[in-house]
């Protein structure tokens, strides 16, 4: 993924100077100029540097050109380069892109005080779109400052897209002494399921030694089951399959048969 996104880094600075009269980077290539990630590239997907335009669009081998409506204070120049601004970015990778895609990127745009929450819905009212415009509502209402990581903003969006609910970022479990155990990457505490994208990097303090790092993950995670909690642990390649999310929604149907 990151040689995808350095080729395509590079392709977009290509068309400095070299861009259709009236044609503004936007989409990915404005995330690249705003030094914004790009989450992650579909299979097959082609290295295409994006644009919009005012009056027309086009599509070309190595570049699209949307045909989109553009207000001047939308438009910022960046290395000599027109580019849409942050917030116009943002709207239209909501527009334009998968919800985990956008509601990633925004996460991130947040993060890096680009924006916050509040301002890109603030912006977003004030641009009303002709289409699409549930797609950007979904973004609003997906997007939370708490998440740490890409990881984290995409395996929330599945969560959702698999009717998973009740899980709160961050949650720091503690023991009936209360005695911190984990600050987790996602919990439901009613139901007891813990979910941690790419193994348990936070049930254990910094530690440049790998096999320190592992006990101390083993103790943490016996103490969590002690406690009577189900841990997932999330690898990158499952937030693009079903199976653990699946088993998650299983597990928490099977606690509220329990409990009921």
């Amino acid at each position: 993924m990151l040689k995808q996104a350095e080729d395509l880094s590079i392709k977009a600075r290509s068309y400095v100077g070299r861009l259709p009269p009236g044609a503004v980077l936007s989409h990915r290539s404005a995330l690249i100029a705003h030094g914004l990630p790009i989450p992650y590239f579909e299979r097959n997907d082609p290295l295409t540097v994006e644009a919009v335009h005012p009056n027309r669009g086009s599509r070309r081998t190595n570049l699209f050109v949307r045909y989109r409506d553009l207000e001047s204070s939308s438009v910022i120049v960046l290395d000599g380069c027109p580019v849409t601004s942050v917030e116009q970015t943002l709207l239209d990778v909501s527009r334009d892109y998968a919800l985990a895609f956008a509601v990633a990127v925004v996460d991130a745009a947040i993060r890096k005080s680009a924006v916050t929450a509040a301002s890109f819905r603030a912006y977003c009212d004030a641009h009303p779109v002709r289409t699409r415009q549930r797609r950007i509502a979904a973004v609003i209402d997906n997007i939370d400052e708490r998440r740490e990581s890409i990881g984290e903003s995409i395996c929330a969006v599945r969560f959702v897209e698999h009717s998973i609910s009740g899980f709160e970022p961050q949650v720091t479990i503690r023991d009936e002494r209360g005695n911190f155990v984990a600050r987790t990457d996602f919990a439901n505490e009613p139901g007891k399921v813990i979910a941690e994208f790419d193994g348990a990097g936070k049930y254990y303090i910094d530690n440049d030694d790998p096999k320190v790092a592992f006990e101390l993950e083993r103790q943490r995670e016996y103490q969590l089951r002690n406690l009577g909690y189900t841990v997932f642990r999330i690898k990158w390649t499952d937030l693009f399959a079903a199976d653990v999310f699946l088993r998650i929604r299983a597990t928490m149907a099977n606690r509220r048969s329990a409990r009921a």
